[in-house]
């Protein structure tokens, strides 16, 4: 009898070990997605009008205006809409040089 449990126990404890780490490679899969579709939504906004994105995304959470004329546009979501959605938080930097036009475009998870 011993060695039955013992046997029940090592294939239970053997498909619970595996479940977590298919559910690991999977959550994984699924944030590598979703920053590929995010990266593609925000480096689409290279060469667009800042007023055309504050318009569509709203009012942005941080601006800065450097002292070569150039600014920094910060968002955070959620929520922001345009957006592809994505696990946990992202932070949006646009950077803009003087005549309005976004001429770089980052993000980063949180």
């Amino acid at each position: 009898m011993f060695f039955v449990e013992g046997g029940v126990f090592l294939l239970f404890l053997g498909g619970f070990c595996a479940w977590l780490m298919l559910s690991d490679k999977i959550a994984a899969r699924r944030r590598r997605r979703e920053a590929k579709s995010f990266s593609a939504a925000v480096n689409q906004l290279h060469g667009q009008s800042i007023s055309d994105l504050v318009k569509r995304f709203g009012p942005p959470r941080e601006q800065f205006t450097g002292s070569t004329g150039r600014s920094l546009y910060v968002w955070r979501c959620p929520p922001l809409d345009g957006f592809p959605k994505i696990e946990g938080s992202a932070v949006v930097t646009l950077t803009v040089d003087y005549e309005g036009q976004v001429v770089a475009a980052d993000w980063q998870r949180r």
